[in-house]
C-alpha cells in the first residue's frame, strides 16, 4: 500500500472471499495508543476487518501479532478509531477479507501513542 495515494481501494476476491492486505511496517512511537482508519466508500457491511499489528525489529513478518482491530460495518463514510496496546517495535495495518464480493476505498492515520 502507498501511504502517497489519498486512500486505497480493495476488492476482495469473487472466489474464496477471505485473504489480507498488509500496509508497511513503521516505528511505533509508544507501547499504547489508538489507531484510525478513514472510509471513504464501503459495498456492504461485514467483509473487511482492519487490524494493527506490530513485531519486533529482529523477528521475521511471521512473527506479526494484531493488537487491536475494527470491523468495517457501515456503509456510510465513518472515521473509526480503536484502541492499540502492547506495541514492540514496529506496527502495521492489515486489511482482513472476511467474505467475497466487497470493496472498500480507505485511508490508514498515523497510529496515536500514549506516552510511557
Amino acid at each position: 500500500m502507498d501511504m502517497l495515494l489519498l486512500g486505497e481501494t480493495i476488492v476482495s476476491p469473487s472466489t474464496d472471499g477471505t485473504g489480507d492486505y498488509l500496509g508497511f511496517w513503521m516505528p511505533a512511537g509508544g507501547n499504547d495508543g489508538v489507531a484510525g482508519v478513514e472510509v471513504f466508500q464501503l459495498s456492504s457491511t461485514s467483509v473487511f476487518k482492519v487490524h494493527l499489528q506490530t513485531k519486533s525489529s529482529d523477528q521475521d513478518d511471521s512473527g506479526a501479532t494484531s493488537i487491536g482491530s475494527v470491523a468495517l460495518t457501515a456503509t456510510s463514510p465513518p472515521v473509526l478509531k480503536f484502541d492499540v496496546a502492547q506495541a514492540k517495535d514496529l506496527v502495521r495495518y492489515r486489511v482482513e477479507v472476511l467474505k467475497a464480493s466487497g470493496y472498500v476505498h480507505l485511508q490508514f492515520s498515523q497510529p496515536l501513542w500514549a506516552p510511557n
